[in-house]
C-alpha cells in the first residue's frame, strides 16, 4: 500500500488546553501495518463552553438488527471548563478553495436533552442537518456522556465540543465510565455478523490508494487499511454503528471529526486473533473506505494502532511497570487507550456521502472495545484522509 506524504505549510497554534476469561485458543496477530497517511492538519474550530442539563434523548433507529434507540441518561456537568481551542491554518488560504469557503459554522445545542447527534454537534436548530442512524445489538450500546471521562488531572478525555460526547461500545457503554470495572459484556449472544454495507474490507490495490488512482473508487477501501487486520480474526461481534447520510454545503471542502478509542483486550489478548476494530467508512466521489487511523497511519484496532495510553505491561512494546494513569476512574484502568483523535477528509461541494461510524469485537464477544465521538464539522480543507492529534 502507499504512503503518501504531503507538504501542507501548516501552522497549528495552540491558543488554550483544557484541562488486560476467555478462550486462550489464540493465533498470534501480526504487527503494525502502514496506512495512508498522507496530511498533518485537521479543521478545527473553537467550541464553547455550555452547561449541560440531564434529560433523557432519543435518537432514530437504522439498520435490521435493532428497535428503539432510547439513550441512557447521562451524568451531572462536572464543571464549565470548554474543551481546547484551536487555530489552524489549512491547506488553503483563507476564503477556500480559490472561490470562498463557505462551510457553516459548527451549533452547540447538547445541553437540551441527550440526542447522540446533537453530543456531537450535529441536528441542531440552525445547524448542520443530516439524516442520521444508529444500529446495534442492544441499546446499552450507545451512552451520551456528560463532562470529562475519568479523574486524571489534567482531564485527557474532556468533551470536544459542547459539555457531552457519545460513548459507542461492543459492550455496554457507559460501562467505560465505571472506575476499575472490567469492562466484558456478549450483548449480540453468539455468532459473528458479516460487516454493514457498503463497508468492504478488500484494499482496491497493493500499490496505490484511491488519491493515486481515482478509478479504484468504489471497488473496496481506498484506504488499504483495514484487509490485514480484519484477516487477523473471524468475523465480527457485537457490532455498533452510528451513521448518517448528508448533502455537502456548498463551499465546503471537508470535514472533521474527533474520537479514541479503548480496549479490554489489552493486554492479555494484544497481537492476538482477537483484533477489535473501529472503522469510519466514508462514501463519496472521491473516497470509498476508512479515514480514520492513529497518528502513524495505522487503521484502529487493537493490534494495528499505536495505543496512546498502556495501564498493563505486554511482551511486544511495554515492559513493565508499563503505566497510564490518565486511564484512572475509567474501566479501562489495567488496559489501553488512544488519546483523542482528529480526522479530517476531503468532500465534493454538492454532493451526498454517507460516513460510516462502527466498532466491534472479533473473533468473539466479549471484552469490550469502546469508542468515543465527538465534534463534527464541516471545513475547509480537502485531500485525502488524515488523521492527528486532537
Amino acid at each position: 500500500m502507499s504512503l503518501r506524504l504531503w507538504t501542507k505549510g501548516v501552522i497549528a497554534v495552540c491558543l488554550c488546553v483544557a484541562g488486560c476469561a476467555k478462550d486462550t485458543g489464540s493465533d498470534e496477530g501480526e504487527g503494525p501495518d502502514d496506512g495512508p497517511l498522507v496530511a498533518t492538519t485537521a479543521e478545527m474550530t473553537s467550541a464553547e463552553t455550555t452547561v449541560a442539563s440531564a434529560e433523557t434523548g432519543v435518537g432514530s433507529t437504522g439498520g435490521t438488527s435493532v428497535g428503539s434507540t432510547s439513550v441512557p441518561g447521562a451524568e451531572s456537568s462536572e464543571g464549565d471548563d470548554g474543551p481546547p481551542i484551536l487555530l489552524d491554518v489549512g491547506t488553503m488560504p483563507d476564503g477556500g478553495n480559490g472561490g470562498g469557503c463557505l462551510a457553516p459554522p459548527q451549533v452547540h445545542c447538547d445541553q437540551m436533552d441527550n440526542d447522540p447527534w446533537h453530543a456531537i454537534g450535529l441536528n441542531c436548530p440552525g445547524g448542520p442537518q443530516v439524516n442520521g442512524s444508529v444500529d446495534y445489538s442492544a441499546a446499552s450500546q450507545l451512552y451520551v456522556h456528560t463532562g470529562n471521562l475519568g479523574t486524571f488531572v489534567p482531564p485527557p478525555f474532556p468533551p470536544r465540543e459542547g459539555n457531552k460526547f457519545v460513548i459507542l461500545s461492543s459492550g455496554e457503554a457507559q460501562d467505560l465510565t465505571v472506575a476499575g470495572l472490567y469492562a466484558s459484556t456478549d450483548v449480540g449472544g453468539f455468532g459473528s455478523t458479516p460487516l454493514p454495507a457498503p463497508i468492504q474490507t478488500n484494499m482496491v490495490s497493493a500499490t496505490e490508494d484511491c488519491f493515486d488512482n481515482p478509478g479504484l473508487v468504489g471497488s473496496g477501501d481506498c484506504s488499504n487499511t483495514i484487509q490485514d487486520q480484519w484477516d487477523q480474526g473471524s468475523g465480527s461481534y457485537d457490532y455498533a454503528e452510528m451513521r448518517f447520510t448528508a448533502t455537502v454545503p456548498g463551499g465546503t471542502f471537508g470535514f472533521t471529526y474527533d474520537f479514541a478509542m479503548f480496549s479490554t483486550e489489552y493486554p492479555v489478548f494484544y497481537q492476538t486473533s482477537f483484533n477489535d476494530m473501529y472503522i469510519a467508512w466514508l462514501e463519496s466521489e472521491n473516497w470509498t473506505g476508512n479515514v480514520s487511523f492513529d497518528d502513524m497511519g495505522h487503521p484502529i484496532s487493537l493490534n494495528a494502532g499505536f495505543l496512546d495510553y498502556k495501564d498493563a505491561p505486554n511482551p511486544y512494546d511495554c515492559p513493565a511497570p508499563c503505566q497510564a494513569p490518565e486511564l484512572q476512574g475509567t474501566a479501562m484502568q489495567g488496559h489501553a487507550g488512544t488519546r483523542w483523535l482528529t480526522t479530517t477528509a476531503g468532500v465534493v461541494p454538492g454532493e451526498t456521502i454517507e460516513l460510516v461510524l462502527g466498532v466491534f469485537d472479533l473473533s468473539d464477544g466479549i471484552l469490550d472495545t469502546v469508542v468515543i465521538l465527538d465534534n463534527f464539522q464541516w471545513g475547509c480543507e480537502g485531500g485525502a484522509p488524515v488523521t492527528i492529534p486532537g
